[in-house]
């Protein structure tokens, strides 16, 4: 902790002109002058220094994590391990605007005997997505007498990431026909040995575990079983915050509603049981992630996978994004699709479906990937709104007003 203190440099002065006239007459009151003025001023301010610098302040609680509106109490715990009792101590903590109840809070003011510790309980208020950081705390302590208030800061910061919103489906003004799951591929890619569908005359190269021995035995020919060729549903979600894509008047509420409709997409398909991840041509603004993968500079990816903590975590690299003017979507496409080959659906979410986009998602529609394209600006291409619910590639056109609805 480092001190700093109302100057007492008139009062120090007086006290060495008090000793001095003492020592020159010699009488008791111009020694009790001398003494008050030494156990005050020096003594007493000297030992209270001493002891505050062992104040020991700590947070207990760790990263918080909230969605917007919500309210959270956070505590303090005050420790005085010394035998100084303490006349009064206030203690601030800086709060970013984003996390004020409204007033600045009132800081609290407490005594502090000996060997004891008091908690200091305050809230903060979650008003829009983003990862903040509280502190470090200022200390005030001050003494019996009112003579002099000792501030120190220490550094005891907390992180606060606020999630962005999540909606229902309903609430996105998406249509209920997104079909997620293990279905049947247009393409034969995996075959399920849990969904036989007949037999077949042995060819070479097939594998020995693939024969159907009863058929072969009652046809004493080979037989080898015919299975549905499915796909699980593993998931990635693109988002695109490449500046230059996004409408100038529109540039804050595009981006912000883009990043809304990833995060309600994520918890959509986690919830349902599906492995989901996260590519995206953002930035990270304050927070970063041992299981944020930069493969290449401008580009993040969060590997799929399945449960709450992956949930948890694409939120957490979503509340601290940023949008970038270096790398265009149809460069993070080209950059980063090698590192999706596992995944059968890719939802892309954009500003608008440009031909250039829709040409590019005909290509991985070629190549096995079925491609939803989630529109939150201006829908460039009708005839796909209206795409069979079976359909390889569709888009859908997220409403500003139906983001809003809770």
């Amino acid at each position: 902790m480092s001190g700093g203190a109302i100057d007492l440099t008139l009062w120090k002065v007086l006290t060495f002109l008090f000793v001095g006239v003492a020592l020159l007459w010699e009488t008791r009151p111009a020694y009790g002058l001398a003494y008050l003025g030494l156990l005050l001023f020096f003594i007493f301010q000297y030992c209270q220094g001493k002891a505050t610098e062992r104040l020991m302040v700590e947070r207990l609680v760790g990263e918080c994590y909230l969605f917007p509106d919500d309210t959270r109490s956070l505590t303090l715990q005050v420790t005085n391990p010394t035998l100084w009792n303490f006349a009064w101590i206030s203690i601030a903590d800086r709060i970013p605007a984003q996390l004020m109840t409204g007033k600045r809070p009132k800081r609290s003011v407490f005594a502090l005997s000996s060997r004891s510790s008091q908690e200091v309980t305050f809230q903060i208020t979650a008003r829009e997505r983003g990862v903040y950081c509280l502190g470090p705390l200022d200390v005030f302590v001050g003494d019996f007498f009112g003579i002099r208030t000792q501030r120190f800061g220490v550094v005891q910061e907390q992180t606060v990431v606020v999630f962005p919103p999540i909606y229902q489906i309903a609430d996105l003004a998406l249509p209920a026909r997104l079909s997620f799951g293990s279905f049947k591929a247009l393409w034969r890619m995996h075959p399920d040995p849990t969904r036989l569908a007949g037999l077949r005359h042995y060819q070479e190269g097939d594998r020995l575990r693939s024969i159907h021995w009863p058929a072969t035995a009652r046809t004493q020919t080979l037989q080898v079983k015919q299975f549905d060729h499915t796909v699980t549903a593993t998931c990635v979600v693109f988002l695109d915050l490449y500046k230059g894509n996004y409408a100038v008047s529109k540039f804050h509420v595009g981006t912000e509603l883009a990043i809304t409709t990833v995060a309600s997409l994520v918890n959509y398909l986690i919830q349902r049981g599906e492995a989901c991840g996260l590519v995206s041509n953002a930035i990270l603004a304050e927070y970063s992630s041992e299981n944020v993968v930069a493969s290449h500079e401008g580009a993040l990816q969060i590997l799929p996978r399945q449960g709450i903590a992956q949930l948890t975590q694409i939120l957490t690299v979503l509340a601290g994004v940023k949008a970038q003017e270096k790398k265009d979507f149809l460069h993070l496409l080209t950059e980063c699709a090698h590192l999706s080959e596992g995944a059968a659906i890719w939802l892309w979410v954009v500003p608008k479906d440009t031909p250039e986009l829709i040409e590019r998602a005909w290509n991985f529609v070629k190549k096995g990937r079925q491609v939803l394209i989630f529109v939150v600006d201006e829908v460039c291409h009708q005839e796909l709104l209206h795409s069979s619910p079976d359909s390889p590639l569709q888009v859908f056109h997220i409403s500003t007003e139906g983001a809003i609805v809770s």
